[in-house]
């Protein structure tokens, strides 16, 4: 046991406790089947981040989950400073440190989960991986299962997004070509070449940072099928995924840090994504206007097709 590298987990909340006692209870229960089987080479250990919250989640975590490292922020890390925090804490108290899975608490995962993932990990050890979803009263049909872009002008193609996993096999990956947050593991050997994820350009929604400056100094993204986690979109940013938006509405979507439209996101998320300035230029216009035309066809649908 002494020899065991260690994998840790990183969780931020804040102040939802009732979600936290759901995704803690699931991750937990992966946790334990995986250091029950025959398969366990590495020490899993977990840090939840909780950024000030008011509602009682660290002590009920500490007293019902103790050996779960809660390491508390100030209540203005937001997602971004609060990952960052948690990555520290195991930097600084893991010499052993193999790699940091982050993960969500607003999920649901099946008890091989970590498992699942344990064996892409070990199968692709020099790359960051991300975790396909689905949900649960369609668990078997892929939501996300990683994305490309087109080079220039940042056309979204979704991969085998409707898909029905059954098709696929087992220890089924796939390159993407950015990863998202809800079950992604970075190796050590990336925070020690990049550093954490930037915090001042992303405050919130910082979870594409890193693996994209991660993929510029030549490591690989992937998406594991396996190690699949169902997303619970009623704990999401309510507006992105809302399907009429008034004009107020879209105008928040665009401003608001916390939204996957807000311009400023876009306009960072593309300085990452690209080479250079001749690059980022049609490449931003292209994600800009992505972006913008779901929201105008959004709008649209409130004010025009209310009829229907």
């Amino acid at each position: 046991m002494n020899n065991q590298k260690s994998i840790v987990l990183v969780i931020p909340i804040y102040n939802r406790i009732e979600v936290t006692k759901q995704g803690l209870a699931h991750i937990m229960n992966a946790v334990s089947y995986y250091k029950e089987s025959s398969a366990n080479l590495y020490g899993v250990d977990i840090i939840v981040v909780d950024d000030g919250s008011s509602d009682g989640s660290k002590e009920w975590i500490s007293l019902h989950y103790p050996q779960i490292h809660v390491v508390v922020g100030s209540g203005n890390l937001w997602w971004t400073g609060a990952v960052n925090m948690g990555i520290q804490y195991a930097l600084d108290n893991y010499s052993d440190l193999k790699g940091i899975i982050l993960q969500n608490d607003d999920i649901v995962i099946e008890p091989n989960w970590i498992s699942n993932y344990i064996q892409a990990i070990d199968a692709n050890p020099q790359a960051l991986i991300g975790c396909a979803t689905s949900v649960l009263d369609s668990k078997n049909m892929i939501l996300y299962g990683g994305r490309l872009m087109h080079h220039w002008f940042a056309k979204e193609k979704k991969i085998n997004q409707g898909t029905n996993r059954s098709i696929l096999g087992l220890n089924y990956t796939v390159s993407s070509f950015d990863l998202y947050g809800r079950g992604l593991y970075i190796p050590y050997v990336v925070f020690k070449d990049l550093g954490l994820f930037n915090n001042k350009r992303f405050k919130h929604r910082g979870d594409m940072d890193l693996p994209l400056r991660a993929k510029k100094a030549g490591y690989k993204l992937l998406v594991s099928y396996d190690a699949i986690v169902y997303e619970l979109p009623q704990h999401a940013y309510d507006l992105d995924g809302k399907q009429r938006l008034t004009f107020k509405e879209a105008y928040t979507l665009l401003t608001d840090f916390r939204s996957s439209y807000a311009i400023k996101h876009l306009y960072y998320y593309s300085v990452i994504a690209t080479e250079d300035s001749f690059h980022f230029v049609p490449f931003f216009i292209g994600n800009f206007y992505f972006h913008f035309r779901s929201i105008s066809w959004r709008v649209f649908k409130n004010y025009l097709l209310k009829s229907n």
